[in-house]
């Protein structure tokens, strides 16, 4: 015996006495479906937890679904559980994630009866993921895609897993459990044919000569344009040998061709249909009227969505008519289906159900008898006995739907449903859901396009990136870059006409191809105002921000003659803006790529430098200005290529920054430098210092205290030897958090150095703070350092803040003997640059200072 109850969910305790009163932990075959309306992942595991809790070893799939049947109705909007009690059948439960492409469920037990399932996709094919089944044995396979009425995410689930881009099924095993199947959609032909004219196997690719997506389009309208992957089915008869088959139009792919649920050949035929109501009554009545002579004990049912809401009175009285023969537990499905071993009948307006018990057999009855009866109903010959049974009253809506235009407007309905789903896809693939510009994807397609339309006209593409944007994220946080990115979306849409098109590429990277030929001064113009418009101030929560942008501009064929190329060499352009201080625009050239290359090129030889010993540094003395007497050097790394020769720190120092390499190099160049000035040390040299360059990346890197300490603790040097050289403006992007490490640093007795001081732009504000011992002045103010001059005021303040300070002051880039015996009168303690000595090899070093005292007066 089968026993199905039904029941509405509303509380843990409600559900637990229901549980108690139907006396359900006795069964130990239960199968739960549960249909949690329009529910999201909390409320799931909820169920799940509650479930797993009061009945452990129930047999549990469910879905979201926008509405379910209880009690012989609709529902919409409620969670209802449907109890359904075997007494010889076994329950066997299980999901699938999409993703899962090579996994199969077995389905070669003999004892296989019926498989229900329920998908979070309509194109999804429920027996593509089981094992073929044999012919010779009739396995049913049924059920439906999950919906969600409110807009969020459709889910599928068991009683341990929740997915939203999956399967979930039962199989029910007893060779003695009694199935008959009910399905009921009646399709018409109307209007002319649609030849194929080329085809392959179920793809179309051509109607009457024209991709497929331009024929509906000049059809039904543009809304069918760029769509893909149609969430509903669009049906079709199709006509073969002569023989009326149903077909659908089941995806819409990205190259404008359509997927069908047959194969199909070129020279085949279409029509489209439309639901005859007088059949489907016809039809129903029989195929109830053939249920009614068994013992059935439970149907479950699969409504589609369309059939609910175009035929509601009809279908109400259909589901009224199931709910006598047996008590029915259902939900209303996107795109439902059903299939035996062999035929599939996936269709939609329609209601698939599938009667249950295990007291009685089915008996032998074929599909040809069925057609036969319907032939039988349309002919009138049924006896009026069988028609009595049941019985459908004529409402006025069902009344409206018999006539044929009234019809087309249900077709129209239906079209109108696959364009919105259409359109969701659509909004969802190819536009960025933040600023609803394009995105990368359909920027791609937009310049494939062009390309393949225009082959032989130019059009530009500009690639623009905001300047600095990082800073206002690390700052104020990514709800006010995001609200930023939002606001300079929406000032570049402003801009928008039927020739340009903007799309986001990525992050603050935005897109606009002209379509129509422009000469670079009109180009020019647009770049110009789009700078503009980008530098408009922007005020939020009483901070002004002032943002620009770099802009890289390429032009179709003369950069490039597909899109990959045409995309990259406008980002050529605009990497090279920024780096000439952004704010501007720059046309591609192709020396960019060379340079590219090479940069390229560097990076690849840089990470073997260090293994193969072609790093080095050079030492540069440091002159105390009251003695006279080289007391210190800073370590200068160099790069001897094998084949390229001398790399200058200028060509690879920022590679290792943007590469991460900047961590190795400074570990070696830390190691090294500390080694040497301990076997100076060693040799007697016992008060000179080495100063050593940390970069921001370097220094700001959660193991670089470690590292420091680790190669003082190696080279055995005294920690009040070392001198670390920290840039101005690195320390400013996260003035807390270089506090926090300088104070570490110090603890270990090592020495700190502010490196080009007075070049950043909050120098004052922030110095006070900084737990320093040196400054450096920046060789630009010693360039023109001559007396009356701008930059000898600056050096003169400089060195009279860091007396006031008691930090010592160290002048780089000296280069005469004036500029030394001026520095030593303004008190500065050191000086270094070519007067006193380049940077050298350590053995010219140490010869330097045994032959070296300058004489200051």
């Amino acid at each position: 015996m089968v026993k199905t109850y039904n029941y509405e969910f509303i509380d843990k305790e409600q559900l637990k006495n229901f549980i108690e009163k139907q006396r359900l932990r006795l069964y130990t075959n239960i199968l739960a479906q549960i249909f949690v309306g329009n529910g999201t992942w909390k409320e799931i595991q909820e169920i799940q937890f509650i479930m797993k809790e009061l009945l452990p070893d129930v047999q549990l799939i469910g879905c979201t679904s926008s509405a379910a049947i209880l009690d012989g109705k609709i529902v919409e909007g409620k969670t209802v559980i449907n109890f359904t009690l075997f007494e010889h059948t076994k329950v066997e439960t299980g999901l699938i994630q999409i993703t899962d492409h090579d996994k199969k469920i077995e389905t070669d037990n003999i004892d296989l009866k019926a498989i229900i399932a329920y998908t979070t996709q309509p194109s999804i094919q429920i027996r593509d993921f089981f094992n073929d089944i044999p012919t010779e044995r009739e396995v049913i396979v049924a059920g439906g895609s999950a919906t969600n009425s409110s807009g969020k995410e459709v889910l599928v689930f068991t009683s341990d897993s929740v997915t939203s881009n999956g399967i979930v099924f039962v199989k029910l095993y007893n060779p003695n459990l009694f199935i008959a199947t009910y399905h009921n959609t009646e399709y018409c032909k109307i209007g002319e044919s649609i030849k194929i004219t080329k085809a392959e196997n179920n793809r179309i690719l051509s109607i009457n000569n024209e991709k497929p997506v331009r024929f509906f389009e000049k059809s039904f309208g543009s809304y069918l344009k760029d769509f893909h992957q149609a969430g509903c089915e669009l049906p079709f008869m199709f006509v073969k040998n002569g023989d009326d088959k149903l077909c659908f139009i089941k995806d819409i792919l990205p190259d404008g061709t359509m997927k069908a649920s047959l194969e199909l050949r070129s020279g085949d035929e279409l029509y489209m249909v439309y639901v005859d109501l007088v059949r489907m009554i016809d039809s129903s009545i029989l195929h109830l009227n053939r249920l009614a002579n068994y013992s059935v004990e439970t149907v479950f049912t699969f409504i589609n969505m369309r059939r609910k809401d175009l035929f509601e009175s009809f279908t109400k009285q259909e589901l009224h008519h199931l709910q006598a023969l047996g008590e029915v537990s259902g939900l209303i499905t996107l795109s439902e289906g059903m299939a035996g071993s062999v035929t599939d009948k996936t269709t939609n307006f329609s209601v698939a159900a599938i009667a249950l018990s295990e007291t009685e057999k089915l008996p032998i009855a074929s599909k040809k008898d069925v057609e036969t009866a319907i032939e039988e109903t349309e002919t009138e010959t049924l006896p009026a006995a069988t028609r009595k049974k049941f019985h459908y009253h004529f409402t006025s809506e069902m009344s409206n739907q018999l006539y044929f235009a009234n019809t087309m407007k249900l077709l129209k309905k239906q079209l109108s449903y696959l364009s919105c789903s259409l359109e969701k896809a659509n909004r969802m693939l190819f536009y960025d859901k933040d600023t609803e510009l394009p995105n990368r994807l359909k920027i791609t397609e937009t310049v494939d396009n062009l390309i393949i339309d225009r082959v032989h006209k130019k059009f530009a593409v500009l690639f623009i990136d905001i300047d600095r944007f990082k800073l206002i994220n690390d700052s104020f946080g990514h709800y006010v870059g995001d609200m930023v990115i939002g606001i300079i979306a929406n000032r570049l849409k402003s801009l928008l006409t039927d020739d340009i098109f903007i799309g986001r590429f990525a992050g603050d990277k935005f897109t606009v191809i002209l379509r129509k030929e422009l000469d670079a001064k009109q180009i020019m113009i647009l770049a110009n105002k789009i700078l503009l418009s980008i530098s408009e101030p922007l005020d939020y929560e009483g901070h002004e921000f002032a943002i620009s942008a770099s802009i890289g501009v390429s032009y179709y064929p003369d950069d490039g003659k597909d899109t990959e190329t045409i995309l990259r060499n406008a980002d050529t352009a605009m990497n090279r803006a920024k780096k000439y201080g952004g704010n501007q625009i720059i046309f591609f050239a192709s020396e960019m790529n060379v340079q590219i290359k090479y940069k390229f090129e560097l990076e690849n030889y840089l990470r073997r430098a260090i293994e193969k010993n072609e790093l080095f540094l050079l030492y540069q003395p440091v002159v105390d200005l009251q003695t006279g007497r080289i007391n210190g050097s800073e370590a200068l790394i160099r790069w001897n290529h094998p084949n390229l020769g001398l790399i200058s720190p200028m060509e690879f120092i920022p590679i290792a920054e943007e590469t991460g390499l900047i961590h190795e190099i400074g570990k070696w160049v830390l190691m090294e430098g500390c080694r040497q000035n301990q076997e100076w040390f060693d040799r007697g040299y016992d008060e000179l210092f080495i100063s050593i360059n940390v970069s921001a990346r370097q220094f700001l890197h959660p193991t670089f205290v470690e590292h420091l300490h680790g190669s003082l603790q190696n080279s055995g040097m005294d920690p009040k030897k070392l001198h670390l050289e920290l840039t101005e403006t690195g320390m400013i992007d996260n003035v807390e958090k270089s506090i926090a490490i300088m104070k570490e640093i110090q603890n270990l007795g090592v020495k700190i150095s502010i490196d080009d001081f007075g070049t950043g732009y909050s120098s004052l504000s922030y110095l006070k703070n900084l737990p320093i011992d040196t400054l450096k002045i920046d060789r630009s103010f010693i360039n023109n350092f001559k007396s009356e001059t701008v930059d000898y005021s600056i050096v003169k303040a400089i060195i009279t803040m860091g007396n006031g300070l008691s930090v010592k002051v160290v002048a780089e880039g000296v280069e005469t003997y004036e500029q030394l015996i001026e520095l030593k009168k303004m008190n500065c303690d050191y000086a270094q640059g070519y007067y006193i000595e380049k940077p050298v090899h350590p053995d010219r070093f140490i010869e330097i200072i045994n032959n070296k005292k300058f004489q200051i007066s």
